[in-house]
């Protein structure tokens, strides 16, 4: 059964904060958090595997910051991407059960226009440049996570619709009044197909937000991924 298919069945359940973890496990301040996936392999597994024994159907990559902005040596991405899709795989193996690998995309740090320089299709093939590999590590879905920005948001969803065939999930983070920080509300990010139609999910907000985005425009409940 794929990702898709359990989805028409039942709501399922993500991972929880893997650089949160990691800090517990020792990571210091200013460490790159994917390079763990080398370093300390064994921790990244005992952290997947902590969030499978308690129910996780989903697990994240730790790829979350694995981008050219963060990288200068794409060689050294491309290893860390690599390492973090296969120590999540070892996890699941290891655990015994029915679960998923999402490559984890997060934001490049930079704004995209009108608040920022960083060029749309710029954004879009650094995104790309992740997408590829994950996709080739053997990632089974793409999970873009916790955007700001309606327009960084868009950048890797095209991305991964452009770079492979994987089911796409997406979460955005909106503060009290349901804003994005671009100022996009739920419906807008809807209705522009920003999010893909595989999933609506929500991270690190409210749930009178869930009311507002699972009708009229986005999927019911059931297929909603929730995540802290």
């Amino acid at each position: 059964m794929n990702i898709l298919e359990l989805l028409e069945k039942r709501m399922i359940c993500a991972d929880g904060g893997f650089g949160t973890a990691l800090i517990k496990h020792g990571m210091g301040p200013g460490e790159l958090s994917e390079r763990w996936n080398i370093a300390h392999p064994d921790d990244v597994i005992e952290i997947h595997r902590s969030f499978l024994d308690a129910g996780a159907d989903v697990i994240l990559a730790n790829t979350f910051g694995a981008n050219v902005y963060h990288y200068d040596d794409e060689a050294e991405m491309e290893q860390v991407i690599r390492a973090g899709v296969a120590n999540a795989k070892r996890a699941v193996e290891l655990s015994g059960k029915e679960a998923f690998v999402a490559l984890d995309i997060g934001s490049t740090g930079k704004l995209l226009p009108p608040m920022g320089m960083l060029p749309f299709d710029e954004a879009v093939e650094s995104f790309a440049k992740m997408i590829r590999i994950g996709a080739d590590a053997g990632a089974d879905l793409i999970w873009v996570e916790t955007m700001n920005d309606i327009y960084e948001l868009k950048a890797a969803v095209v991305a991964a619709r452009e770079n492979c065939d994987l089911p796409i999930f997406a979460t955005a983070v909106y503060d009290a009044n349901a804003r994005m920080m671009s100022g996009a509300s739920p419906e807008c990010v809807v209705a522009r197909q920003t999010i893909p139609p595989e999933s609506r999910t929500i991270s690190r907000t409210f749930s009178p937000i869930l009311r507002r985005i699972s009708s009229p425009y986005a999927l019911p409940y059931r297929s909603l991924i929730i995540r802290k």
